[in-house]
């Protein structure tokens, strides 16, 4: 063995001073035989920062390049030295130097001094004196046993170790308030990207991006965003992780791809009672093997996000990813080149159950060299450190996961918040934990979900752990801690059969006609076509269209399949099942990839602005609307059907008995001749009174006096949810979206074959006439632009559309009925507009007390970057106030006095024990359109963990003035109050729909 490799040694342990350049040892003399320290060596204490010696100074002193780096210290440590090749062979030529100045030697007894094996040999000095002297071989071999010492103590020195690594976590736990996004990243500026939030985009118009989101974006001059990165940067349970380059083969650069599961094709069943999901061989068995429970997938919600992992790097699974992301598809790792991972199967990389294209690129550890390791794990943010207890190397890895909702509607279970505990599980089905997430970690299983509750199954639940009250917060994590899901967000998914607005609203595709040719061309549902739609079943006898891929299939009127050109939508809004928008149908419904960070007063500051301006997403289940028909009751309480249960009940929705009925309170009836509301509190079928089939009516909210006037045998109305919390099971959309407001007479709807079974939207109780009279649109009406109509003069047999017909005045969010809509015409009307922003919400405690309390906000305009979309969430009205310079349209208000209550931290509106919130006099300027106005306090709430802001809140009517009386009534959810003017108007508390983000507890 020779010594010009160079090696480590330890020499003992030496003072330092930060800054100092000048390092004294405290109990060696380094001037020892061959290993003795020279200029050029390295020094180092930590085995992570390095020097180089540029003078020896004794021999207990050096001087090393620059001063040191850490700080001061006695008996600071063990000092690391390593010889480099070029001071071993100094040393061994100098002292070979010293013994010819010394005395001519004889060149035979050099000659046996230089070759031999033994420990010494005797030279003779310049005196004459034998003198007994190390040999070169007896020095290599103290050099090999001091590096073999050194190595024994602490192997692998470039290497992180896991109490450092361990260390850094509990510090990045306590730096945070919850696991989360550190930094969002940006995104890509170019006007054919669609944005969700931060850092978070689509190109859904793209053949490329099927399926996919995106993250992150590195040009300089395409950067859209406010992100202090380029790309987004994640913190889970302590570990940090840069996202770059997921899944990336389709884009240059380090931006991430998000994948999704391909959109349900009507082959696929869930039984919601016994958790099974059975995929069939054709759509028609699948619809022929629907029972109460068993349903055909057609609107379901698909869920994604990032599980963090520990992996032991072992001959099994040897290989090494960038920044841990195991999808990672990076040339390199800090410049050694990355190959195919061929080891693991591709159920290991998979974002969903099936996927086989995200095996990610890496390094094989195992067979890497000592360079090569070295410049990997000397990089902390690879998360790999070495145990010294083990013997082994872990790497914190990360892979994107996306889940296909199990059957239709939203996820049940999505927030790691409230108490820990095994309850609080990641669940599609929360009640009946039959549909947990299921953790992969280091293992190969791609399976999506479990219905194993034993305990040896590790489910993903909320935990707190290590006695950190920010360790498990924002993750849902295994008992033994070893795998955490960063919850990120849903996706509203599309499918792959034919749109109708009653049958199927989240289809995409076309139906098919012939034309005069007998050629197969695509058609909408209101146009002529060769084959009906008489229910949901037939929507997927052919798929012809509704793919942003390159080709689909149809059946001709022959029934054979015949290929036809891309690109083509069978839905008002031109959408594709494939592809993934910003909002709305077949897009981003909630984005909850909340900051690690903790929110700060400014925070909520900037979040009621958002709120104000129309750039907060809001989220919410459309309504549900169908026709029913009221029998004849004896009872005003009551609206019977006799005791033939009408063939549009649903057991589930609307209960099946007396000992079943439903509190179905968010429901009501409308009656279209006086135009009165009434909630449902109660239906089902009932033995006593000869009442049958009934719903009970409530009068609690709005203005009702218990009688139902002009009520007569078999009149029609429509019965149509609020869609919050609705047992029918429509899934949240989010910000823009397509709307559907039909319009007509009941009793005409019920007898057409398109929209007698319901429609997700809503009825307008204004009935065609002919007269070509004014109305308002039910909902805000985002854009005049792209607006349909379609039309029927003979309960749907025939439909025609007129699109510029229909006279739509955004400002007045309004339209016109022409002369075509006679008496007896039933009208479709679909138009882009908003999502609520609130819910209803109770009286909380304000976070910050006082500090928590913002302003009084007032508005009357109808623009959409102005507050239009809070008046209509939290009254329901939308105003139609045209914006001027010479008029106030809105204003806001700083309180006079607030009624904060100092042992609950609640405003106070029982009575004025502890004075009123008051403001000054508002200024709104007169209405010119009689708008709906509205006023408002915004004030912070924490709850478990996350903050919000509340809105207590008061409908404003024109009548000379406002009437407004200066103070802010407190209320829970909803209510009504008589104004100065002696109007009544709506008042209470709402709640945004989404948490801002989390509080950190600095207790």
């Amino acid at each position: 063995m020779t010594a010009s490799a160079g090696a480590w040694y330890r020499v003992g342990t030496v003072n330092v001073v930060g800054g100092s350049q000048s390092i004294v040892g405290v109990d060696t003399n380094w001037q020892n035989d061959v290993i003795a320290i020279a200029i050029g060596d390295i020094f180092t204490l930590d085995a992570k920062t390095w020097y180089e010696v540029t003078a020896v100074n004794s021999d207990t002193s050096i001087t090393l390049d620059r001063g040191f780096e850490g700080s001061t210290g006695q008996d600071k440590s063990y000092a690391i030295l390593r010889n480099t090749s070029g001071t071993i062979l100094t040393r061994i030529a100098g002292q070979v130097s010293v013994q010819f100045n010394q005395k001519q030697l004889f060149l035979d007894e050099l000659r046996t001094w230089l070759n031999s094996d033994n420990a010494t040999e005797e030279l003779t000095d310049s005196h004459g004196l034998k003198q007994s002297l190390k040999t070169p071989s007896q020095m290599v071999r103290d050099h090999d046993s001091k590096l073999a010492e050194l190595d024994a103590i602490h192997p692998y020195p470039y290497a992180m170790r896991k109490v450092e690594f361990e260390a850094n976590r509990a510090a990045n736990n306590e730096k945070f308030a919850a696991s989360g996004f550190v930094h969002f990243g940006k995104s890509f500026s170019p006007q054919t990207t669609y944005y969700v939030n931060e850092g978070l985009w689509c190109k859904a118009d793209n053949t490329a991006y099927t399926d996919k989101m995106m993250m992150g974006w590195g040009v300089e001059g395409q950067l859209k965003g406010d992100s202090k990165t380029n790309f987004p940067e994640i913190n889970i349970a302590g570990v940090n992780f840069k996202l770059l380059k997921i899944s990336n083969n389709i884009l240059s650069g380090d931006t991430s791809v998000i994948k999704f599961p391909p959109a349900e094709d009507g082959t696929r069943t869930y039984d919601s009672e016994t958790g099974n999901s059975v995929t069939h061989s054709t759509p028609a068995i699948a619809f022929a093997s629907e029972t109460d429970t068993n349903k055909v997938v057609t609107e379901r919600v698909d869920m994604w996000g990032f599980e963090a992992f520990l992996r032991e790097i072992h001959d099994g699974d040897p290989f090494v990813y960038k920044n841990g992301l195991i999808q990672s598809q990076s040339a390199n790792i800090d410049g050694v080149t990355t190959v195919t991972d061929n080891v693991r199967p591709d159920t290991y990389f998979a974002w969903y159950e099936g996927d086989t294209t995200s095996t990610g690129k890496g390094v094989n550890w195992q067979t890497a060299t000592e360079a090569q390791r070295t410049a990997i794990a000397s990089n902390p943010e690879n998360n790999i450190y070495f145990d010294d207890e083990t013997g082994k190397f872990y790497q914190w890895c990360v892979r994107g996961r996306s889940f296909a909702g199990a059957g239709n509607g939203d996820w049940t279970s999505l927030e790691s918040n409230g108490s820990p505990g095994q309850g609080n599980a990641l669940n599609f089905e929360y009640y009946s934990n039959r549909k947990l997430v299921y953790p992969i970690g280091d293992e190969d299983n791609d399976v999506a979900y479990t219905s194993r509750l034993s305990s040896s199954f590790q489910s993903l639940t909320y935990l707190d752990y290590n006695g950190n009250p920010n360790s498990g917060r924002g993750v849902f994590s295994t008992q033994d801690n070893k795998v955490h899901f960063l919850v990120c967000g849903t996706v509203n998914r599309l499918n792959q059969g034919a749109y109708h607005p009653s049958h199927n609203p989240m289809g995409a595709a076309s139906t098919v006609s012939a034309d005069g040719n007998g050629n197969v061309v695509g058609s909408y549902w209101h146009t002529g076509h060769s084959l009906p739609i008489p229910d949901k079943s037939q929507c997927f006898n052919n798929q012809p269209y509704g793919a942003a891929n390159a080709v689909a299939g149809s059946y001709d009127n022959t029934g054979s399949l015949k290929s036809v050109s891309a690109n083509k939508s069978g839905r008002p809004d031109g959408r594709f099942y494939d592809a993934i928008y910003a909002s709305g149908q077949g897009g981003v419904c909630r984005d909850i990839r909340y900051s690690a960070w903790g929110l700060t007063p400014n925070d909520f500051a900037e979040a009621d602005l958002r709120v104000k301006s129309g750039g907060f997403r809001g989220r919410e289940a459309l309504p549900f609307s169908i026709p029913v028909v009221a029998g004849e009751s004896t009872q005003t309480t009551y609206l019977s059907f006799g005791d033939e249960k009408p063939e549009w009940w649903d057991d589930e929705l609307l209960g099946s008995g007396a000992t079943k009925n439903k509190n179905l309170s968010d429901m009501f009836l409308i009656n279209q001749g006086t135009g009165e509301t009434l909630y449902v509190a109660k239906s089902g079928y009932s033995e006593v009174s000869s009442l049958g089939w009934y719903f009970r009516l409530s009068k609690t909210q709005y203005e009702f006096d218990g009688l139902f006037h002009g009520l007569s045998p078999n009149k029609v109305l429509i019965l149509q949810t609020k869609g919050d919390d609705s047992l029918y099971k429509t899934p949240s959309i989010a910000y823009e979206y397509t709307h559907t407001e039909v319009i007509g007479d009941p009793a005409n709807i019920l007898q057409c074959d398109d929209l007698k079974d319901g429609w997700v939207g809503s009825w307008n109780p204004k009935i065609p006439d002919g007269t070509g009279d004014r109305f308002p649109i039910t909902r805000k009406v985002i854009s005049a632009s792209d607006d349909v109509c379609y039309y029927s003069s003979d309960l749907g047999a025939s439909w025609l559309s007129t699109p510029s017909a229909f006279n739509l005045i955004e400002t007045s969010n309004s339209v016109a009925h022409p002369a075509i809509f006679n008496t007896g015409s039933i009208i479709v009307y679909q138009f882009r507009s908003r999502t609520k922003l609130t819910k209803d919400s109770g009286n909380s405690k304000v976070y910050g007390g006082e500090k928590g309390l913002g302003l009084v906000f007032s508005s009357m305009n109808y623009i959409g970057n102005s507050a239009s979309a809070l008046n209509y969430s939290l009254t329901g009205k939308v105003p139609i106030e045209s914006p001027a310079i010479s008029r106030i349209g809105e204003q806001s208000q700083n309180l006079l006095s607030n009624s904060l209550r100092p042992l609950t931290g609640e405003l106070y509106g029982a009575n004025i024990s502890v004075g009123e919130t008051t403001h000054p006099p508002l200024m709104l300027s007169e209405t010119q359109f009689n708008s709906p106005a509205f006023k408002a306090l915004n004030y912070s709430v924490e709850k478990n963990q996350q903050g919000f802001i509340n809105y207590a809140y008061t409908e404003l009517k024109y009548d000379t003035d406002w009437g407004d009386d200066g103070k802010i009534h407190i209320a829970d959810n909803q209510s009504t109050r008589i104004d100065d003017n002696g109007n009544t108007v709506l008042y209470g508390t709402a709640r945004i729909v989404e948490p801002l983000g989390w509080i950190k507890n600095e207790k």
